[in-house]
């Protein structure tokens, strides 16, 4: 007797379950849960979950197709993270605009971009006002706070007013481009990072690995227009968390809803942390509740990480993102710029040629995996894939220690070669940072007909009265003499650019200025209390 045929069953890929559709889940299951907090208003699951319903069929009624770009001119409000899951149950792309950039700055994005309509609000409005119709609807603005009278814009209600609390779901176009973020470049076209919501969800689900545990209280104060900030909520709303948000970060205001809400996690940049312990040192708050507290997108100082977990008794740890890719890296154990990869198999160390280096050397950062940007958006249909036989090179130098531990060391084009030799930025700011009498420390090179580099060091005192040959001398039994600036400068304020981290170009700009000024007698290499911008 012989048997049936048996014929292979095709395999069954489970659905994505995409952000906006695990926020409406949340929303059924636990619509009186609380999602946000904004000052004294509350925003619950169901709340939140209906307006974006609404906000994405007032999109739809604008004409609004999928692939269309929305400009969202925001800060750290309810309205922008309904905007973000508006867009994406839509299908049109959010594109987050930078809030400091001025006119001349974002005319020439939005005519690339070809944005169809433009969320804003009104104290960001000045930089939009004066766009030409041809180049951004005038009929397609609108404002989601205070009135619009004067500006030509419309109101935010308008949008949403008139709509239905139900909305049919289409079905998600997932690998389509759903959202794009700008680089923080400082020479030329910033670029637009690509991402679908496939890559979206892999991010989010990445962070929440990383960062998030179930019923977080994530204090958002890190911008929601950069992908630490947006990243960040939606990790803790798809744990039914609660993100406490602050429009802009103030350290004792920061510290004050720390301590009313109870949160526990932070996501910050090391300026931040910085001003919460000078804060919290002159006026304690009640900050137990805090558990997670990360750096994403930047380097930790090991004297700041050394001195929250003395003032907060909680550690600062660094995880290397960026807005290509979140969630590649988690924290590490040590003390200092260091991150374990969370798969192997997605992290490469390379040299110039390409080739693998051997651990405890230096090479540039390769990466891969199913959260990493599609590639940079050119214009509409015509986005440039970045990767090369599918791995990206990121232009972070990083080590990787006996223990399998990443050491970040410098970004590619900021690494200093003087006479041959490799100077890590990093290591000598650190060492700059274990003097008390040194605020914030940046190290950049200049170019040098015959070293090839030379150090020009920048510092922030914490008192005018410091003695700068004093701090010299403290980082010359800290650091190789081949590493110490040949120039120190002494600024009010280190500059900093649209993510808030110490703007580099600008720096090296000073630094070159001054490294052709001659030298008058011993201790001419000081440079006192110069303005930022001189």
């Amino acid at each position: 007797m012989s048997c049936p045929e048996t014929r292979p069953q095709p395999v069954q890929t489970p659905r994505l379950l995409t952000v906006h559709e695990l926020l409406f889940e949340s929303a059924a299951a636990r619509p009186d849960a609380i999602a946000l907090i904004a000052g004294d208003d509350i925003w619950t699951y169901g709340r939140l979950a209906r307006d974006v319903r609404r906000l994405s069929q007032g999109l739809s009624a604008q004409g609004l197709k999928p692939g269309d770009r929305v400009a969202l001119h925001l800060t750290n409000k309810p309205e922008t993270v309904i905007a973000y899951y508006a867009c994406m149950l839509t299908g049109v792309i959010a594109v987050p605009l930078n809030n400091r950039l001025t006119r001349a700055e974002l005319e020439p994005q939005l005519r690339r971009l070809q944005v169809s309509l433009y969320l804003g609000q009104s104290d960001l409005y000045s930089a939009i006002a004066g766009v030409d119709g041809s180049i951004l609807d005038a009929h397609r603005r609108f404002l989601v706070d205070g009135s619009s009278q004067g500006t030509g814009a419309k109101v935010w209600s308008e949008l949403i007013e008139h709509q239905e609390d139900e909305v049919r779901l289409a079905p998600a176009r997932v690998d389509e481009p759903a959202l794009l973020l700008s680089t923080s470049g400082t020479t030329g076209e910033p670029k637009f990072v690509t991402h679908t919501q496939r890559t979206v969800c892999a991010m989010t689900q990445a962070c929440q690995a990383v960062a998030s545990r179930p019923y977080d209280v994530a204090l958002v104060a890190t911008p929601m227009m950069h992908g630490g900030g947006l990243v960040t909520v939606l990790a803790t709303l798809a744990t039914n968390g609660i993100c406490v948000l602050m429009d802009r970060f103030e350290p004792a205001a920061a510290l004050d809803l720390i301590e009313r809400h109870r949160c526990t996690m932070l996501i910050w940049l090391p300026f931040m942390y910085s001003g919460a312990i000078a804060e919290q040192i002159a006026q304690p708050r009640n900050v137990t509740s805090l558990g997670t507290c990360l750096v994403i997108g930047d380097t930790t100082p090991r004297s700041l990480q050394e001195e929250f977990l003395r003032v907060f008794g909680v550690r600062v740890r660094n995880v290397l993102g960026m807005s290509e890719s979140v969630g590649t890296f988690t924290y590490g154990f040590d003390i200092g710029p260091v991150c374990r990869a969370v798969d192997m198999n997605r992290v490469r160390l390379v040299d110039p040629e390409g080739n693998t280096v051997k651990r405890g050397e230096a090479g540039e950062l390769l990466l891969r995996g199913p959260n990493m940007f599609v590639g940079y958006w050119h214009g509409p249909g015509h986005i440039d894939d970045a990767r090369k036989d599918g791995w990206w090179a990121t232009g972070d130098v990083l080590r990787q220690d006996e223990a399998g531990d990443f050491w970040y060391v410098a970004r590619k084009k900021n690494l200093i070669v003087r006479g041959g030799s490799n100077i890590s930025p990093v290591e000598v700011e650190d060492a700059f940072l274990v003097h008390r009498g040194v605020r914030e420390a940046a190290i950049v090179g200049v170019p040098d007909a015959v070293l090839g580099q030379r150090v020009i060091g920048f510092v922030e005192l914490t008192e005018a009265a410091t003695q700068v040959e004093e701090v010299l001398l403290d980082l010359s039994t800290r650091v190789a003499s081949y590493k110490m600036p040949e120039r120190l400068i002494v600024v009010d304020k280190l500059p900093r650019n649209s993510l808030g981290k110490v703007d580099r170009a600008r720096l090296k700009a000073i630094g070159e200025q001054h490294s052709r000024e001659p030298r008058n007698g011993v201790g001419s290499n000081i440079v006192r209390f110069l303005p930022v911008g001189e």
